[in-house]
C-alpha cells in the first residue's frame, strides 16, 4: 500500500475474502446470503444519500483516516469487489490476485495495480470499470419497462430523498428473460434489448451480485413468475423497502407486497423482511399489526427446523415479536425461569420479553451485573432498554454514563435503545446531555459519526428543527460527517411518515388511548 487512499482496498479486500473463505469450508452456511445482508445493504443505505462519500476518498493525513472507514469503505468496497469477480469470472480473477501478489510481494502497491492484473487476466475491461465505482459517489437505479418488442433499461443515480440526478456508471448487468441469462456491460444512459417473442419472465441484477437497485415499471408480476432464488426474492423487497421510502413506491403497494413473503421458507428473504418491519416499528407503529402477522407466522415456520440458519433466524423472530406483540411477550416471559436451559438463540427473545411484560428493572440489572460473560451481559442490557415504560428505559440511559455499564458496552444500549420506539426520547435526552461524555469515551476514533449516523433518524422524529439546532450549537468535528448523514436520513423518514398519512404524535396519543 503506496498511500492511505487505497487502505479501502485492504480492509474491503479482507472482508470479501473472508466470506469467500468460509463458504469455501462451510458452503452448508449459505455466507453469501449474510453478506448481501450484512455488508451490502448496509453500504447500499448509506451510499443513497446526497451525504456519502466515494470509496476512495483523498487523504491528506492519518487523522482524516478515522470518519471516512464506515460502510462505504467496508460494505460498498467489497461489494464492488465481487461485482468485478461476477463481471471478470471467478478462476480469471483468482488469477489477476494471485498474479498481483506475486509481482508485488516484496514492495507497495496501489489499487491500480490489482485492477491491471485481474484485467490481464481476465481480458475485461476491469481498470475502466473500477475507476468510475471507487472514485464517484453513490450508485445506479436501473429501471426497465417494455417498449412494444424492446426491454427498456435506463440509469440514474439512485437517491434516497426522491431527487432526479442524471448519472451514468459502466454497470455489468446480468438479467434473465424468459429463463435465459445474459450479460450485459451498461455504459450508456439508456439500452434497448430486442424480445421478439416478447417476456413472460424477467429478473435482473441476478444473485444481487450488481451494486444497484432495480425498479420494473409494470413488470413485477413477469419478475414473479421468474423462478427467482432466495437472494433474488431478497433483492426485489430489498429494493421495494427503499423504493417505499424514497416515495417512487406506494406504502400500500409495499404491503401488499410483504404479504407475499408471510410464508417465505427460505432464511435470507425472510430475515430481511424482518429487518424491514423491526426498523419501521421503530418510526412507525403503523407496521405494528404487518408486523406481528409476519412474525408469528414465520415462528410457526421455523418451530421446528434445526439447521444453523434457522435457528438464529427464529432467535431474532421471536425478539422482534416480543417487542410489538405483549400477549407473546407474557408467553415468552413465563419460561424466563428456565433462562438456563433455553435454546442459546432464544435466550436475547426470553430477556426482552421478560423486560416488556413485567417491567422488572431489578432483575435483568442484577443478572448484568453478576452474569461473567459478555455475551450475557450484551443480552441484559438489551433488555434494559426494551421496556414499555419510557421511564424504565430512562433509568437504563442514565446507567450508562454512571460508571455502573461497562463502556465498551454503550453501543450495545444505544443500539437497542433506538430500535425501541419507547426508548425513543429517553434516549435522545441522554445524548444531549452526555454528548461530551460520550465523546470522550470515543476519542480519536469515528466511532461516535457512525453511532449518529444510524441514531439520528430515529430518534429525531418530531424533533428535526431540535437535532439540528443541537448539533449546530455542539461543535464536534470528528461527527461532521456522521451528524450531516443522520440529519439527511432523517429528513427522508419524516417525509415517509407525512406521505403514509399519519404523524408519529397522532399514533402515540392512539396508543396511550389503548
Amino acid at each position: 500500500m503506496k498511500w492511505w487512499d487505497d487502505l479501502w482496498l485492504n480492509e474491503s479486500f479482507a472482508t470479501f475474502m473472508a466470506y469467500k473463505a468460509t463458504d469455501s469450508m462451510f458452503p452448508q452456511w449459505t455466507v453469501w446470503q449474510d453478506f448481501v445482508r450484512g455488508e451490502t445493504a448496509g453500504a447500499l443505505e448509506r451510499d443513497s444519500l446526497v451525504n456519502t462519500h466515494p470509496i476512495e476518498v483523498k487523504v491528506n493525513s492519518p487523522s482524516e483516516i478515522e470518519e471516512i472507514f464506515d460502510d462505504i469503505s467496508y460494505g460498498k468496497g467489497a461489494s464492488i469487489i465481487r461485482m468485478l469477480e461476477a463481471y471478470a469470472g471467478e478462476d480469471q480473477f483468482m488469477r489477476g490476485v494471485r498474479s498481483y501478489l506475486e509481482k508485488y510481494k516484496f514492495s507497495n502497491a496501489a489499487g491500480e495495480d490489482l485492477w491491471n492484473q485481474i484485467e490481464h487476466a481476465s481480458k475485461t475491461r476491469v481498470k475502466a470499470i473500477m475507476n468510475e465505482w471507487i472514485r464517484k459517489p453513490g450508485y445506479p437505479i436501473v429501471s426497465a419497462k417494455l417498449d412494444g418488442k424492446k426491454l427498456m433499461i435506463r440509469q440514474e443515480r439512485f437517491l434516497l430523498n426522491g431527487l432526479s440526478e442524471q448519472s451514468t456508471w459502466p454497470i455489468p448487468l446480468t438479467l434473465k428473460i424468459n429463463g435465459r441469462e445474459q450479460k450485459l456491460l451498461m455504459e450508456r444512459s439508456e439500452e434497448s434489448i430486442p424480445v421478439p417473442d416478447g417476456v413472460d419472465s424477467l429478473k435482473l441484477n441476478l444473485e444481487q451480485t450488481g451494486f444497484y437497485r432495480v425498479h420494473y415499471d409494470g413488470l413485477y408480476e413477469r419478475v414473479w413468475r421468474s423462478n427467482m432464488s432466495p437472494v433474488d426474492r431478497y433483492g426485489v423487497v430489498s429494493d421495494a423497502h427503499a423504493f417505499t421510502i424514497q416515495g417512487k413506491m406506494d406504502f400500500v403497494q409495499y404491503l401488499a407486497l410483504l404479504d407475499r413473503y408471510v410464508n417465505e421458507q427460505e432464511y435470507l428473504p425472510a430475515f430481511e423482511v424482518s429487518d424491514q418491519l423491526s426498523s419501521l416499528y421503530a418510526i412507525t407503529y403503523r407496521i405494528e399489526e404487518t408486523s406481528r402477522k409476519f412474525h408469528r407466522t414465520q415462528l410457526k415456520i421455523l418451530a421446528s427446523r434445526k439447521d444453523e440458519n434457522s435457528i438464529v433466524l427464529r432467535g431474532s423472530m421471536a425478539s422482534r415479536l416480543a417487542l410489538v406483540d405483549m400477549e407473546y411477550a407474557k408467553e415468552l416471559a413465563s419460561k424466563f425461569s428456565e433462562y438456563e436451559s433455553a435454546e442459546p438463540d432464544m435466550k436475547q427473545a426470553m430477556v426482552v420479553a421478560h423486560a416488556r411484560a413485567s417491567g422488572d428493572f431489578e432483575t435483568l440489572f442484577d443478572n448484568y451485573r453478576k452474569r461473567p460473560s459478555e455475551e450475557e451481559k450484551s443480552r441484559f442490557l438489551v433488555g434494559l432498554t426494551s421496556f414499555g415504560k419510557p421511564s424504565l428505559n430512562a433509568r437504563a440511559m442514565e446507567l450508562a454514563s454512571s460508571g455502573e455499564i461497562k463502556k465498551q458496552h454503550v453501543g450495545t444500549m444505544l443500539g437497542s435503545a433506538t430500535r425501541n420506539p419507547d426508548a425513543r426520547t429517553a434516549t435522545w435526552n441522554w445524548i444531549t446531555a452526555k454528548f461530551e461524555w460520550l465523546r470522550g469515551i470515543y476519542e480519536g476514533t469515528g466511532v461516535v459519526s457512525r453511532y449518529l449516523t444510524y441514531m439520528l433518524p430515529i430518534l429525531g422524529i418530531d424533533r428535526t428543527e431540535e437535532v439540528t439546532k443541537f448539533f449546530a450549537q455542539h461543535n464536534a468535528p470528528e461527527t461532521t460527517k456522521g451528524v450531516r448523514a443522520g440529519i439527511e436520513k432523517l429528513r427522508i423518514n419524516q417525509a415517509f411518515l407525512k406521505r403514509i398519512g399519519s404523524s408519529e404524535k397522532q399514533i402515540v396519543e392512539v396508543k396511550g388511548r389503548r
